[in-house]
């Protein structure tokens, strides 16, 4: 069964089913998201069959479901494509939802949830569920409500126990907006993270907390403002702002400081190992380079 027009041309294969949604006005497929701007076939398959709604304008594709454009593949237990008519009667796929086991690849970065939606004409994808991580490279991002990736300007925003891993470098906090950027050898790479609320940072020699962080990754410096406390060995500094390079350790209080050290200890700069820093309970004794799980 073959349907055309001037937008999209569909056919449905043989088992396992299969549509091929090509675009012949240069409309469907130009989307700025994961999908990237690209005039390719978009191949949906599935092996438990695909239904077309034609009321409700949904392609469904049901088992083992693929959506496959270039480089770029969505897999989830089910798919759905929406599509309507747009400007001088072009047909158009605006949507993609995806729900069950979802998998989405690129050649640069890959992501993981239970459903995610894909907006078409502002590339724009939403996931939600469980075991949500967005991965380049270089970093790994997760989160436990949604993470909602914007490819316009490399932008995710990362919301529920938000962590982004960079190496030993570990930066949670309640809400993450992380700003990407392609290198010079094609790599996804983390230009900035904005950190927004109950900031912990973990590297091999620190455990900083904050009310808001500022990461810099081209610079390694981290920004904290708002009840800082910086541990390292058995000390602890605090202030209400503190300018920390996350890759030589070197860290600057700024305003009025407390200093807390330990006898015998050598720390700003020295030992390593568990940190019982005077005012903290337990569930805030971590070690360092360790992430420390939180409620």
């Amino acid at each position: 069964m073959t349907r055309r027009s001037c937008g999209i041309r569909a056919h449905i294969a043989a088992v396992p089913m299969a549509i091929v949604i090509a675009s012949t006005c240069g409309a469907a497929a130009q989307g700025t998201g994961l999908l990237g701007k690209s005039k390719t076939p978009v191949v949906i398959k599935a092996e438990q069959g695909v239904e077309w709604r034609r009321k409700e304008k949904i392609y469904v594709a049901r088992g083992n479901a693929t959506a496959r454009q270039g480089q770029t593949r969505i897999r989830a237990n089910e798919l759905k494509a929406h599509y309507r008519q747009g400007a001088a009667g072009k047909t158009q796929v605006w949507k993609v939802t995806a729900t069950g086991e979802v998998d989405i690849r690129t050649d640069k970065k890959t992501a993981t949830g239970d459903v995610a939606t894909y907006l078409v004409g502002s590339g724009v994808f939403i996931l939600r569920g469980r075991n949500l991580k967005l991965a380049t490279t270089t970093q790994t991002i997760t989160a436990s409500d949604r993470i909602e990736y914007r490819s316009a300007d490399k932008r995710a925003d990362v919301i529920g126990n938000a962590k982004v891993v960079e190496d030993d470098k570990v930066i949670r906090a309640s809400r993450l907006v992380a700003f990407l950027k392609e290198g010079a050898n094609g790599k996804m790479l983390m230009r900035r993270v904005e950190a927004h609320g109950e900031v912990l940072i973990t590297t091999q020699n620190d455990v900083i907390r904050a009310d808001l962080g500022d990461y810099n990754g081209e610079t390694k410096l981290a920004t904290l403002t708002g009840n800082v406390k910086l541990t390292r060995g058995n000390s602890q500094l605090n202030g209400e702002k503190a300018i920390v390079n996350l890759d030589t350790g070197v860290s600057r209080m700024v305003g009025r400081v407390k200093v807390l050290m330990v006898p015998g200890d050598n720390s700003p700069g020295g030992q390593q190992g568990n940190v019982v820093a005077p005012g903290l309970s337990g569930r805030d004794n971590v070690k360092p380079g360790q992430d420390a799980d939180r409620k």
